[in-house]
């Protein structure tokens, strides 16, 4: 019952239905009833009598049932509670954290939905309120070419990976140098947010956005569900403690100055920005596409 009513689609449904068949049995109880059988017939004050003492009854059934599996539950049980999202409310969901958010944690591979919504968001919710935010990624570190590559071959692999442009090391490169460097953009032009890009030697088939409220566990795929712990519960507390062994275990993106950031970036300021975080080789540039990397950058496209 909590899968169904925590869900609006399923609660909508949910009511629907139960709406339907209470009606029914109304009409089947008081006119089709009565019909066949007059001895049954309830008007008048009977008919509220009826009503009143199906309601008392269910009412204290309702309480009872309500308290005794509250009771009964372990403590243990209610601390690791995670509950399963369905894939259409994935992006409401974290929508709405990062609005009401004043950290986030991200750990992933490329980071696209963390530079096209996540932190434009945050930083709309900092100016708003006047409050900062701190902001933590975790993405794969974009000198590597044999964990890029690899990480590639396993997009291909996916079913997701065939419906758009083919993943390669290039790719994979150009998307992550587009978060780092949009992190860059965000943090020397918002003042109230704080920035920390930790680059990954390894991959995982999983992704955590986590808030301040709870953490939404993503696949690459679009059409697999999340999952959702809320803030307090074990889950969450480890997937907090997993992320700072992750960036124990990396390098984080230090950036030599301060950078300026004035409307859309072009290769000069791309080259500049590459150069004083030293987040790629500077040489290698010219195996990637720089006007789809400059794309990403400027235009982001949110992948749900």
């Amino acid at each position: 019952m909590d899968e169904i009513l925590s869900k609006q689609h399923y609660r909508r449904t949910f009511f629907v239905v139960v709406g339907l068949v209470l009606t029914l049995a109304l009409v089947a109880r008081f006119f089709v009833l009565p019909y066949f059988a007059p001895a049954q017939s309830l008007a008048g004050e009977a008919l509220l009598g009826s009503l009143l003492d199906n309601l008392v009854v269910s009412l204290l059934l309702a309480v009872f049932l309500g308290g005794f599996v509250f009771w009964l539950t372990p403590a243990v049980v209610k601390r690791s509670t995670i509950e399963v999202i369905a894939p259409k409310q994935i992006n409401p969901l974290l929508k709405s954290a990062a609005s009401a958010t004043r950290s986030w944690v991200y750990k992933g591979a490329c980071g696209r939905y963390t530079r096209a919504t996540t932190i434009p968001k945050l930083a709309e919710a900092a100016r708003t309120e006047g409050l900062g935010r701190d902001i933590t990624i975790c993405i794969l570190n974009p000198k590597n070419d044999n964990l890029c590559a690899a990480y590639a071959t396993y997009r291909r692999s996916l079913k997701s990976g065939k419906s758009a442009e083919p993943w390669s090391r290039q790719l994979v490169q150009e998307e992550i140098l587009a978060t780092a460097i949009t992190a860059l953009k965000f943090q020397f032009s918002e003042p109230l947010l704080r920035i920390n890009v930790f680059f990954v030697d390894h991959f995982s088939a999983f992704r955590l956005d986590i808030s301040d409220q709870y953490v939404v566990v993503t696949k690459e795929d679009k059409e697999a569900s999340a999952l959702r712990a809320d803030a307090g519960t074990y889950f969450y507390d480890s997937y907090k403690d997993d992320v700072r062994l992750t960036e124990r275990q990396s390098k984080v993106m230090v950036c030599c100055g301060k950078l300026e950031f004035s409307g859309a970036l072009d290769e000069s300021k791309l080259r500049e920005a590459v150069k004083c975080a030293d987040i790629f080789d500077e040489a290698k540039l010219a195996d990637l596409d720089i006007p789809r990397l400059l794309t990403a950058i400027n235009t982001p496209h949110a992948p749900y």
